[in-house]
């Protein structure tokens, strides 16, 4: 047995303190007398009273000693040697993301996950060390290389589960990081093995062995997984998906409602794994719609989502063309694009228009604003030089973001300008013999394409219209998306011309101020729900006058692999590099002194007890 506080032994003073206590305490016996004049004497009082007395047996004066001796004992903190697979430095991931919310079991998978860490904690002998990292979006390190019992246990208790994701590749990389060169280390993940896909990075492996601890039994859920809101010259309507990810089935009611007030209420019945899709009414002067279903199942958090049913923005967008009909209708995709087209003879200026598109035309003067230039006239200042035969095309940066969901594998061009020479930005998009698109950020964002779209394939594959889009929203992204977003993800907020002040209030009612005339991002999305913008404009161009305008985007979860809770249980994890001798055993403690201190509170009880009873 060891003692984890020995010092504490110093305590056991009060066992003699005690039992001096008893030699001087006044003893005045209880006897019945028939008459005052039979009482003691005065004398016989005073002996009664002499101190240090023959200590006599008491049931009071045992208990207390017995009392005294055991919370001495549990001073102490004694603890027996355990074996655990435990090592001089434990390295703990928690699970902090969204699905663990989940209450099957109780009280929730991230509080049962807490309890299993907090018994390795108790198991730490006085040279071990632990290490707790925060497992979510962005993990953190909660606790670092802490040996005190105590303050493990409070910064365990402070973690809390938030909305977004688990990524457990940067968590991984930061454990990996917190490893000494030659120290004997151990990881231990406690998830239910719902997290992001595991980065190719760890292709040799981690410098210390983890073990994967499953949490949660049941992937029983009715989750809303999307809501989306269309809008044509007649009407408005708004699509909400409905997902039985459980195998029983489910009956749930749908709640409807507006910015104004509650629209429709509709009853759903769904069996095992269906899902079902409603077509549901937008009042004309709703801002906002939100759905809401009953469902009283273990996760509550997909169980409400909300959408923006304001129509955002338009942008005035010009296409200069002698006729191109896969641009014209490649930029009419955006909702918010209003699209004028006009000929290379009746241009005569882009002033009025947020960005415009110029097709085998090059003005005298570009504009100042953000512009698409694709195949420039020769002599005109962005042409390259003689036209080359060209081929298969491949992107330049295969993980660039404007090529997100854009596939160049079947994507042919016949011949292209030579725009080797050109130093008007990066190149996106490329070929054995020259650059085919480039991309650059100052003075505004613009692109110049050096071929002619007729001249490929291009146009004909879905690639194209989703590079258009991929584009246009990098070069003019709007005031405020109206989309919905994941918890955690960054909006880009463009503030209106003129803006004096912009701010997010945020769905608990907090406020965040963002930088004026310049392009924000906002991360704080951690919450689901409506995010207000607010911006202090001019009331009108040329007035002094000021009003605020407001906009509006959501944060919903729309995640089916998080709704679906079913937990992993076996989760591929990177192997370890080398295991060091004896690392499999590990000699940890397992402390006993809470029953001691236990049993130490029942003998007071039967103190109390006996002191009453007049023992």
């Amino acid at each position: 047995m060891t003692f984890l506080a020995p010092a504490a032994a110093a305590l056991a003073l009060t066992l003699p303190v005690i039992v001096a206590l008893y030699f001087l305490r006044i003893r005045r016996p209880t006897r019945i007398v028939p008459a005052l004049h039979l009482w003691p004497d005065q004398i016989r009082d005073r002996q009664a009273n002499v101190p240090w007395q023959k200590l006599r047996f008491s049931w009071l004066l045992l208990l207390q000693l017995l009392v005294a001796a055991f919370l001495v004992a549990a001073a102490v903190q004694p603890a027996l040697p355990a074996s655990a697979s435990l090592a001089p430095h434990n390295i703990v991931l928690l699970d902090a993301s969204a699905s663990m919310q989940a209450k099957d079991v109780q009280p929730s998978r991230l509080e049962d996950a807490k309890r299993q860490i907090s018994a390795m904690i108790d198991q730490l002998g006085p040279q071990d060390r632990m290490t707790l990292i925060a497992m979510q979006s962005t993990p953190r390190i909660v606790a670092s290389g802490s040996a005190d019992h105590d303050s493990m246990h409070r910064a365990l208790s402070g973690v809390a589960a938030s909305n977004g994701p688990a990524d457990l590749s940067a968590a991984l990389s930061l454990a990996a990081g917190v490893v000494r060169a030659g120290e004997e280390s151990r990881g231990y993940l406690f998830s239910d093995g719902i997290v992001e896909p595991l980065h190719s990075a760890f292709a040799n492996g981690l410098p210390f062995p983890i073990e994967y601890h499953r949490i949660g039994v049941s992937g029983e859920n009715v989750g809303l997984t999307s809501l989306v809101v269309r809008s044509s010259a007649q009407s408005r309507a708004a699509y909400l998906r409905v997902h039985n990810f459980g195998q029983q089935a489910r009956s749930v009611t749908v709640e409807w409602r507006s910015d104004a007030g509650l629209v429709d209420v509709r009853p759903l019945s769904l069996a095992g794994g269906q899902a079902q899709d409603l077509v549901l009414p937008v009042p004309d002067a709703a801002a906002t719609v939100t759905a809401r279903i009953d469902s009283k199942d273990n996760f509550a958090l997909d169980d409400s989502v909300t959408a923006i049913a304001r129509t955002p923005r338009a942008f005035h967008v010009l296409l200069v063309t002698p006729g191109n009909v896969f641009l014209e209708q490649a930029l009419r995709l955006r909702t918010d694009f209003q699209v004028d087209v006009a000929a290379p003879a009746s241009y005569r200026g882009a002033a009025a228009y947020a960005m415009t598109v110029f097709d085998r035309f090059s003005p005298p003067a570009l504009p100042d604003a953000p512009y698409i230039v694709v195949d420039p006239p020769a002599g005109t200042p962005l042409a390259g030089g003689a036209a080359v035969g060209i081929g298969r095309v491949r992107a330049s940066d295969a993980g660039d973001p404007l090529l997100t969901n854009v596939s160049l594998q079947d994507v042919h061009v016949a011949k292209s300008q030579d725009m080797g020479p050109s130093t008007f930005g990066r190149t996106l998009i490329t070929s054995v013999q020259t650059p085919l698109v480039l991309v650059r950020d100052q003075p505004f964002r613009q692109v110049l394409v050096g071929f002619d779209i007729h001249d490929s394939d291009f146009p004909l594959r879905i690639g194209f219209p989703v590079l258009m889009q991929n584009l246009s929203e990098w070069m003019l992204p709007a005031s405020v998306p109206s989309r919905s977003f994941h918890p955690d993800e960054p909006v880009t907020i463009v503030p209106e011309n003129g803006a004096t002040t912009v701010g997010v209030i945020r769905p608990d009612g907090s406020r965040r101020q963002l930088a004026t005339g310049a392009i924000a991002t906002f991360a704080d999305t951690d919450l689901v729900g409506i995010y207000t913008v607010e911006q202090t404009v001019p009331a009108s161009p040329g007035l002094s006058t000021r009003k605020t305008d407001r906009s509006w985007f959501a944060v919903n979860l729309f995640s089916d692999a998080t709704s679906q809770l079913t937990p992993v249980d076996r989760l591929a994890l990177p192997p370890a590099r080398a295991l060091t001798a004896g690392q499999t055993e590990h000699r940890g403690f397992l402390q006993v002194w809470p029953w001691i201190a236990l049993l130490a509170l029942v003998l007071v009880l039967g103190e109390w007890l006996a002191f009453h009873r007049g023992l």
